[in-house]
């Protein structure tokens, strides 16, 4: 299985999720983590792990970064890895396009502003068009880094409204129920080398935990 979590805007947290996502996936086997951003956000994390005075405790991914044409790159790892996560970076480029073309999911998280809004316009667009040619492509956008504060909440009421009228005139992407709320333990988990799931945090656990659990069904 090949997942590639794209988005052409940055900030709207992919290494986040390609990190909480990967070591989710270790669970059913080995996974290849390929960082095709150029900013290796992803090894900072791996090492971080790594170094930890419990890590030969702790299950880790294989990080491998690649930038340009990472078709060669893909075949010769399907062989060898259970589950692929791929993490592109937040401009369009040949990696992120591949990317998409090979995968099996494409996850593109969203967050509530005007700004975010128009590249996810973009986005969906070109995700389209890669559909036609990757016909067995799942797209699935989720609500990411949204505030917990209730009384915001009409953000995310508006960003749905935003999304159904888009779905009228484009129908290949399915937006998950699933919320993944922009909680500061995602941050201090990583700069710990632990995924969400590992850490403190039970809320953003069950978030986690529903997020996989819908897309993977």
């Amino acid at each position: 299985m090949i997942i590639t979590i794209a988005n052409q805007k940055g900030g709207s947290g992919k290494s986040t999720i390609a990190i909480n996502l990967a070591i989710k996936l270790l669970e059913y086997g080995n996974v290849l983590v390929m960082d095709t951003d150029m900013q290796k956000n992803i090894e900072s994390f791996t090492n971080t792990r790594e170094s930890r005075e419990d890590s030969s405790s702790l299950e880790h991914f294989t990080l491998s970064n690649r930038t340009g044409d990472i078709t060669q790159s893909l075949k010769q790892s399907l062989e060898v890895y259970k589950n692929i996560v791929i993490d592109t970076g937040g401009i369009d480029s040949i990696e992120s396009r591949k990317a998409m073309l090979y995968a099996d999911y494409l996850i593109i998280p969203t967050i509530p502003s005007a700004l975010d809004f128009d590249v996810l316009l973009t986005m969906l667009s070109r995700a389209k068009e890669i559909k036609e040619i990757n016909e067995k492509l799942s797209i699935f956008l989720v609500m990411n880094k949204i505030s917990p504060n209730p009384f915001l909440a009409k953000e995310i009421a508006d960003l749905n409204e935003a999304i159904a009228t888009i779905q009228e005139d484009n129908q290949t992407f399915k937006l998950l129920d699933s919320i993944l709320y922009g909680r500061i333990s995602y941050k201090r988990s990583i700069g710990d080398g632990l995924s969400i799931l590992e850490y403190s945090d039970q809320k953003a656990k069950q978030e986690f935990e529903q997020f996989f659990t819908e897309m993977w069904e």
